[in-house]
């Protein structure tokens, strides 16, 4: 989560009590894999805690490359390492998982000791060095509604028609 100056959400668990409780609900979206897709090769780019949904997705994720011919590219963007939300599980699952590749898509500072799989740079533009091609990919978008606009423009800019291009936003209560 992240400090928003005026922010409904910051107020609120700025101002909780140590032992305070938050009652949530949801939740409520419909962002997840649909079984009807047998795309060769998944884009799943994320930004901030639009990674989430991509790690309640692992379960599947696992048995998608279970039955073979399948690839799963995370790209995760965060300024620096200690932003990198479940980081550390979705290097994890990458070594245990064969077809799963994790790229923590680092804008501000690089880690100490970078990995192999790191980048340098925004979400948006490190996915032209993966090439999408709409006879191979499809492609979910989460999170910041920036990243999501400019990768839209960047899978259309590749060929991917829109129906290959799946897109949740979150948006900031600024």
């Amino acid at each position: 989560m992240s400090y928003v100056d005026g922010g409904a959400a910051t107020k609120l668990l700025g101002e909780l009590a140590h032992d305070g409780v938050v009652d949530a609900s949801g939740p409520y979206g419909r962002f997840c894999l649909h079984e009807g897709d047998v795309h060769p090769r998944y884009l799943l780019l994320a930004t901030g805690t639009g990674v989430t949904p991509y790690r309640a997705m692992l379960p599947q994720i696992a048995a998608l490359l279970e039955k073979g011919g399948r690839e799963v590219v995370l790209l995760y963007g965060a300024r620096s390492e200690e932003e990198l939300l479940y980081g550390d599980e979705f290097e994890a699952f990458a070594q245990q998982h064969p077809g799963f590749v994790f790229h923590g898509c680092l804008s501000r500072r690089p880690r100490a000791h970078p990995l192999p799989t790191d980048r340098s740079g925004h979400v948006q533009t490190v996915l032209a060095e993966l090439a999408p091609s709409a006879d191979r990919d499809i492609a979910y978008l989460c999170g910041n509604p920036n990243m999501v606009d400019a990768a839209f423009t960047v899978l259309k800019d590749f060929g991917l028609p829109v129906p290959q291009i799946r897109r949740e936003k979150y948006i900031s209560s600024r």
